[in-house]
């Protein structure tokens, strides 16, 4: 005798897992052909900007409290309009 052949003709007593519960077939993932860009880059350039927490925390809080648009655009925004100043 085998080491798990005792397996073999044991009947299903109704105990247990009937296979694979819960498990469903999904489709291959589709994925994009790779267009050069290295992982976490976008189509338009961006560069960290280093600002102090207290700074960045306190303009959140005040933007979320006047429902206003988020820190990135309002920052966004600003320097734009200061590019703008300069030209």
């Amino acid at each position: 005798m085998g080491r798990f052949d005792y397996l073999e003709g044991r009947a299903r007593t109704g105990k247990g897992r009937k296979g694979k519960s819960g498990k469903r077939e999904r489709p291959p993932k589709i994925t994009p052909e790779p267009d050069g860009r290295q992982k976490g880059e976008t189509a338009e350039r961006v560069e960290a900007v280093y600002v102090r927490k207290e700074t960045v925390r306190a303009v959140w809080r005040q933007v979320k409290a006047e429902g206003g648009e988020s820190v990135s655009e309002l920052v966004e925004d600003l320097l734009l309009r200061w590019l703008r100043e300069r030209a």
